[in-house]
């Protein structure tokens, strides 16, 4: 958030995420009632005009000379009405049958087609947030100074200039206040340096001496094995294996297969430098 208080591009693009992803809730639930209602609305017709015409008689098909089929009404006694009015509310309620299945079949499109185009929206605008978070990557983490007390200070301070998930955390103030956070947590066989909850998941910083391909893949295998929800991951080290800092380190991430963002950042006396940015 800028120190005026307005929300930042980011924030903004969050924000939008979410209400899209509120929309698409709301909308699919609106259809939902509406098949459900007009499902209840035309099955209870139908079943007290069954129900009715039942009191008098019944509803057959007959063939004549031509082998052509008619509708005829059997009255149990004497008409009380006359058969062609009971045929005319017969051929109705089919024909009201016939636009309920319509209606089902075109609702049940909106739903498909409303839960296909949410999706996309979300997906669209989730690259255009992770572009935008890769660039303020880039420029707070690579041009800027950290700020804080101490290690942790410094990586969430940096952290909360790029991912708006964090800034709402600090509710909207324009003053130094400090993020909730967690340390010396225990995830499977591996502790964590620092926890910070988000509303989408945990939000995790592990400092490390040093980096090897054997150390990832155990660290993300027993983060994976957790199944708790993870939001992001940064890893910070002043030392990283050469196969990482080599042109197989995409072949390297891939073959993790993460269910959640993680980044790979180096750290020195001057601040930070980016090897790797999910």
């Amino acid at each position: 958030m800028s120190d005026n208080g307005e929300k930042s591009l980011a924030e903004k693009l969050d924000i939008a995420i979410e209400n899209l992803s509120v929309w698409h809730r709301v909308t699919l639930v609106m259809v939902i009632i509406g098949l459900l209602s007009l499902s209840v609305v035309i099955s209870l017709s139908q079943y007290y005009f069954h129900q009715e015409i039942g009191k008098h008689g019944q509803i057959i098909e007959i063939k004549d000379e031509s082998g052509n089929v008619e509708l005829v009404f059997d009255p149990n006694s004497d008409e009380i009405f006359s058969t062609q009015s009971i045929l005319n509310l017969y051929t109705t309620q089919v024909w009201l049958m016939a636009s309920n299945g319509l209606v089902i079949g075109l609702l049940s499109f909106l739903f498909l087609w409303i839960t296909y185009r949410g999706h996309a929206y979300r997906k669209e605008l989730r690259a255009i947030e992770n572009q935008l978070i890769r660039q303020s990557y880039l420029v707070n983490f690579e041009t800027s100074i950290p700020e804080g007390n101490d290690r942790i200070d410094k990586i969430l301070n940096h952290s909360c200039l790029v991912f708006p998930e964090l800034q709402s955390l600090l509710g909207g103030k324009t003053d130094r206040k400090k993020l909730p956070y967690r340390v010396d947590q225990t995830i499977g066989r591996q502790k964590i340096d620092v926890i910070v909850s988000t509303k989408r998941g945990d939000f995790i910083v592990k400092f490390f001496d040093y980096v090897s391909v054997q150390t990832l893949e155990q660290f993300t295998d027993d983060l994976g094995k957790s199944g708790k929800a993870i939001f992001r991951v940064l890893c910070i080290s002043k030392n990283y294996d050469e196969q990482l800092q080599s042109s197989q380190l995409s072949s390297i991430m891939q073959r993790l297969n993460l269910d959640f963002d993680m980044d790979l950042i180096f750290e020195d006396e001057q601040g930070y430098s980016m090897l790797w940015i999910n």
